[in-house]
């Protein structure tokens, strides 16, 4: 459990710039106490630089970082309260697994007996403790990598910042130890950033997430928000599982109208689209519906016509790939509910227009 109380933290327009390079741009965001927030994005997207200037480890061209009341954007690491798991996850090679997460208890005074208590448990927590008395060269990568993991969440330190920890887990692990530490973290009140290329294990894992994407802070809000409520393109692609049209509006009369790239025209419901303006509509695969002939007098619908090109097995759920000329929209069926469909079956969908949402550039 965390021997201190979690504490808040808030960057303001902070800039990296590493080897010459801006890797982080007017990055401002802030995390609640007690909060387990994902830091989402792609290879080279920043989340790594911004983890470790966070903790001291790279310094800010510019910008604040406050923990609670104090601003600590020039103390060095070692004096801020903070503990950080690297990519690399560095571990003594002359210590075994136990000596290397005893190590992370130093400062904390225990007991001997206390100490190896402790060691237990957080072995215990990553499925290692058989192994306490291993060098980490005698581990896998994926042994090492959840040593270090424990030995940062041993250090009982107000603010954790974990650098995709699951990197060299296979899937089964992953899940396994995903939902263990987030119920180690919550019942520890541990003030948490966990950066990941994963939005399902982002979705998973946080109470609110931060997509950054080319250094530059894209959306943060709840997994509600960025799913339902994406603020850009970027934030709707990398969040997944949504159809993205990318066209242009234009007005006949005052109906709005969305053009297509590929040529497909449908009518707006959203009388607050400006005039003449280049977007991307977006909607789930479950907003769209197969229609009958018994459908035809649901004129409010927006019809799609074309052939099934692709299916995909979802457990529950059938995704359908609907090519339409020049590009594929994704419909899903429950396979309770429907009848299965067939590569090369000609198919009608209907839309309703409150399912559209144009999104900017």
């Amino acid at each position: 459990m965390s021997l201190a109380e979690p504490c808040s933290l808030d960057l303001h327009e902070v800039d990296v710039t590493l080897d010459e390079r801006e890797v982080l741009r007017k990055i401002s965001l802030n995390a609640l106490p007690g909060e387990l927030l994902a830091v989402l994005g792609g290879a080279r997207s920043g989340k790594s630089a911004l983890l470790r200037t966070i903790a001291g480890l790279d310094a800010a061209a510019a910008g604040e970082i406050w923990i609670d009341n104090s601003e600590v954007t020039g103390i060095p690491s070692e004096r801020r309260p903070v503990a950080i798991l690297l990519q690399s996850y560095p571990l003594w090679p002359h210590m075994t697994v136990a000596a290397n997460i005893a190590f992370a208890l130093r400062r904390l005074r225990l007991s001997r007996a206390q100490v190896r208590e402790r060691v237990q448990h957080e072995l215990d927590l990553v499925g290692l403790r058989d192994f306490s008395r291993h060098r980490p060269w005698q581990l896998s990568a994926s042994q090492q990598q959840r040593v270090a993991l424990a030995r940062t969440i041993a250090t009982g330190a107000r603010l954790i910042l974990l650098d995709e920890p699951f990197s060299m887990q296979d899937a089964r692990l992953r899940g396994r130890l995903l939902r263990l530490l987030k119920n180690r973290l919550q019942q520890s009140g541990t003030t948490t950033l966990f950066t990941t290329q994963d939005h399902q294990e982002a979705l998973r894992f946080a109470d609110r997430i931060a997509l950054v994407d080319h250094g530059e802070l894209q959306q943060i809000g709840t997994p509600a928000d960025l799913l339902d409520e994406p603020r850009n393109r970027c934030v709707a692609d990398y969040m997944g599982d949504s159809n993205l049209l990318d066209g242009e509006i234009e007005y006949a009369g005052e109906q709005p109208l969305f053009h297509t790239t590929s040529g497909i025209v449908f009518p707006l419901f959203d009388r607050a689209v400006r005039r003449s303006r280049t977007g991307t509509a977006m909607f789930r695969p479950r907003d769209l519906h197969l229609m009958g002939d018994e459908d035809g007098l649901f004129a409010d619908l927006i019809r799609f016509s074309g052939r099934i090109g692709q299916i995909e097995f979802l457990g529950d759920t059938l995704r359908y790939g609907i090519d339409l000329d020049e590009t594929t929209v994704w419909m899903d069926l429950s396979r309770q509910t429907s009848m299965p469909l067939h590569i090369g079956d000609q198919v009608t969908v209907g839309l309703e227009p409150a399912r559209i949402r144009i999104l900017e550039d």
